[in-house]
């Protein structure tokens, strides 16, 4: 069935209109030649019986006469009328005594079955029986028994009901196919033109054609549309090249606009990574200073112990002594200065230990200053040596660094740090980037915290796992908080609310944080309700070990 439906789909349609013809009209003489067939068949009994009533009672009525004179041989010569009648095998009439009067063919056949004794029709197997009463003035003289070959008759007429048919239907099919073959030229004809006209213009790709409309009808309104589609699509046409040489000039104005923004991305890029570095730099540079603060003034303590030290008061007494260098016993025993000798050099010998103790605790303090700067100095240089490489770090590691380079001005602000530090995988991050975006976070909480005045600035910094291969860094404030409409804008590049602010920081934050796999989002109830930055890094290990492990 598959193979017949693909097959007519793709034949012609000059062949699909003859065969649809050809099957409708085939089909309705068919179904009509069958339905006669059928009709005849099922009459075939009922006026079969008839034919045989009329018989017996035409050859009763001729035979009365003949049985009442017992004219044997009359009877016989009537009942010879069945010869006419080839489906009779058998005629005869029996008297009411059940002997038999007059028979055709007077001599019985053995083959022929038993004839029923009652009247009317009887079927016995392929055989029809009459038995028909002869009556006279009202009294019954004899029974006409008539016996039919009614199965050799009926196969007769089938056959002759099928021959019919068949040759009805040969001569009908072959009217058919020829109407047919002329009706589908008149109907395919204006369908193949526009078929060539489109296969035409689909090879010439010439919109200009026109299929030329040959009739009123339906064909004829769709060969006038495919004109009126093929004006417009010339139209169309016209319209799409004019528009594709303007969008190829287009495209190439873009692609130089492309790379004077690709040009301009990178000189940004570098920008903002200077303005990163700058701001750790000044970070560095605060921290730095407040150490050498203090180093000023240890060395300033150092300056006032060491010109008001007690070491002169020493040489005053060694010239004294030096000038009773020849009576100096006389000098330690008698003179009253001299017996006060002793007692100085034991009140000198205590205020020398003070000064020399509080010396070396200045000292102390001022070689630890000296050692932290050199730290400063020195994760500034480390971090700038490893900027670029990718790594395996602890998060909290990191925050404690970008603290470190914070602190000086925290301490100085009067910013109170918390921190809430779990324990947590590694993260695989740049860790200049880190502190890059870090530093920037510490720096605008700071400012965002002085904004409000209020004596109690808390910096909030947390690590949370977001069970999607990541590690959240948290920076929370107390600060003057984000406006609704600004929570979308701040990381655009140039958006900034300080009047001293350049607007890099959080955009090449959130660059910096994307291009580490990570990101870096913002959240504020709105004004005085603080701010909260989140910064996502990936986890060291795969998500798929870090779910398995314990």
């Amino acid at each position: 069935m598959q193979r017949l439906r693909s097959f007519l789909k793709n034949l012609s349609i000059q062949r699909k209109i003859s065969i649809a013809i050809l099957v409708t009209c085939c089909t309705a003489l068919a179904t009509a030649s069958a339905a006669i067939f059928f009709t005849q068949l099922l009459t075939f009994r009922q006026s079969f019986t008839r034919d045989l009533r009329a018989t017996g009672q035409m050859l009763g009525d001729n035979t009365t006469a003949s049985i009442t004179f017992k004219d044997n041989q009359g009877a016989e010569k009537i009942l010879g009328a069945v010869r006419a009648k080839p489906f009779i095998i058998r005629a005869s009439l029996d008297l009411p005594d059940t002997s038999e009067f007059a028979a055709f063919p007077s001599t019985p056949l053995s083959t022929l079955p038993q004839m029923p004794p009652e009247d009317g029709i009887h079927f016995q197997g392929g055989y029809l029986a009459l038995n028909q009463a002869v009556v006279l003035a009202g009294e019954r003289i004899a029974t006409l028994r008539l016996l039919c070959d009614y199965q050799t008759e009926y196969a007769h007429s089938l056959r002759l009901y099928s021959a019919i048919l068949i040759v009805v239907l040969l001569i009908s099919v072959l009217l058919a196919l020829a109407l047919s073959s002329r009706l589908q030229r008149r109907i395919s004809a204006p369908i193949l033109q526009l078929a060539r006209t489109a296969q035409s213009i689909a090879e010439k790709k010439d919109y200009s054609l026109r299929a030329p409309k040959l009739s009123e009808d339906e064909v004829g309104r769709l060969s006038e549309a495919f004109n009126e589609m093929l004006s417009k699509i010339q139209t169309d046409d016209q319209s799409l090249r004019d528009a594709n040489l303007s969008l190829e000039r287009e495209i190439e104005e873009r692609k130089r606009t492309q790379e004077k923004i690709e040009q301009l991305h990178k000189e940004l890029m570098l920008t903002s990574r200077l303005a990163g570095m700058a701001e750790v730099a000044t970070g560095v540079l605060h921290n730095v200073g407040n150490v050498l603060n203090s180093v000023n003034v240890s060395a300033g303590v150092l300056g006032e112990r060491l010109s008001h030290s007690c070491s002169s008061s020493l040489a005053k007494l060694c010239v004294l002594l030096d000038s009773h260098r020849a009576d100096l016993g006389s000098f330690l025993t008698n003179d009253p200065k001299g017996r006060r000798v002793p007692e100085f050099l034991s009140q000198l010998s205590v205020a020398l230990e003070e000064e020399r103790a509080h010396i070396a605790s200045e000292t102390q303090s001022l070689v630890k200053n000296i050692e932290h700067i050199k730290e400063i100095v020195a994760m500034q240089q480390n971090y700038a040596k490893v900027a670029g490489v990718i790594e395996d770090l602890p998060p909290a590691s990191l925050i404690d660094d970008a603290m470190r380079l914070n602190s000086g001005a925290f301490i100085r602000h009067g910013v109170q740090v918390q921190r809430e530090f779990p324990e947590v995988p590694l993260v695989r991050v740049d860790k200049h980037k880190v502190l890059q975006i870090l530093v920037n976070l510490f720096r605008n909480a700071k400012y965002a915290m002085d904004a409000t005045g209020r004596p109690d600035k808390v910096l909030t910094l947390g690590l949370e796992r977001n069970g999607n291969g990541r590690i959240k860094v948290v920076v929370r404030d107390n600060g003057i908080g984000i406006p609704p409409e600004n929570l979308t804008r701040i990381f655009s590049h140039g958006f900034t609310t300080r009047t001293d602010g350049h607007g890099f920081g959080l955009h090449t934050g959130a660059l910096a944080a994307k291009e580490m796999g990570g990101s870096l989002q913002a959240f504020s109830e709105g004004p005085g309700t603080g701010a909260t930055f989140i910064l996502e890094l990936p986890i060291a290990s795969p998500p798929e070990q870090e779910s398995s492990a314990p």
